[in-house]
């Protein structure tokens, strides 16, 4: 059980999502003060026991934004996904209990001249307790959204069957039109701009092979326009559809990864309508 504890747990570092959630569980916190009453403050005043119940969600307020927000900015590396686990989730929340009580229990006190008694130290206990935990939940649905919308973007596609697609012969041709090589469209996997010249990458016998030629991609584009198989997915690459493994979020937009390719292929925004219509 204990091993479980240090396994890792995302943390969720959304400025946004969070200040939201933080907000949301401050809000509440002072409504259910206002409309309960469990603290039963003996105060005349309407206007002044407002601003004391409003005081103790300004108190979430301040010690959420300060262990979810203030303290994670300055130790961002404790704080990443890699290093964060259970332990250090469950440690920092029993943090924020125990601070939001002793908060609320001087505040209370000194403040709001409300007698201490074991009933409402337990209600205390009990707040600061509910606000931690709604706010896990809170984390967690935004968490599963976000799992669910990487996997949904994710475009598995099956590997290249040699006679389950048409498979013509394609002329590659040098500028000049002194040099030319044949290649069949199954056996291209993608083709790069390199300077002055094309590099186009293909499979034949299992392996995975390069050749160079003098021309750019756009003349060598043209020479798909009747294939849907290849697709532009950046002003320098073409790939082979028919090799996408997978579709991802990367840090710049979307990446293709490719069967038997061991680099990425990153997608521009100006073609990322493009393949993803494609792949359709």
């Amino acid at each position: 059980m204990l091993g479980s504890l240090n396994k890792k747990y995302p943390f969720n570092d959304n400025l946004k999502i969070n200040v939201r959630s933080i907000g949301f569980v401050s809000l509440g916190i002072f409504l259910f003060l206002l409309f309960f009453e469990p603290f039963n403050i003996q105060n005349p005043d309407f206007n002044n026991r407002l601003i004391i119940l409003a005081t103790f969600g300004a108190i979430t307020l301040v010690l959420l934004s300060l262990f979810r927000l203030v303290i994670p900015s300055f130790f961002t590396k404790a704080f990443s996904e890699e290093r964060w686990t259970i332990k250090k989730e469950i440690s920092i929340d029993l943090l924020f209990v125990i601070s939001n009580s002793v908060a609320f229990t001087f505040f209370a006190k000194y403040v709001g001249r409300i007698p201490i008694s074991f009933h409402i130290a337990i209600i205390i206990v009990i707040i600061s307790i509910s606000a931690a935990v709604i706010l896990v939940v809170f984390n967690q649905f935004y968490l599963l959204k976000k799992k669910l919308e990487e996997l949904s973007t994710e475009t598995p596609a099956q590997k290249v069957e040699p006679n389950a697609v048409e498979n013509p012969k394609i002329e590659f041709q040098s500028e000049n039109k002194s040099e030319y090589f044949h290649l069949f469209l199954n056996e291209i996997v993608l083709i790069k701009s390199a300077n002055n010249y094309i590099e186009v990458v293909y499979k034949t016998d299992n392996k995975l092979s390069k050749k160079l030629i003098r021309n750019t991609l756009k003349n060598t584009e043209a020479l798909f326009a009747k294939h849907d198989e290849m697709v532009r997915c950046h002003r320098s690459c073409i790939v082979n559809k028919n090799y996408i493994q997978k579709v991802s979020k990367g840090t710049y937009g979307i990446k293709l990864e490719l069967y038997d390719y061991p680099q990425p292929i990153h997608v521009s925004r100006q073609y990322s309508l493009q393949v993803k219509k494609a792949l359709r």
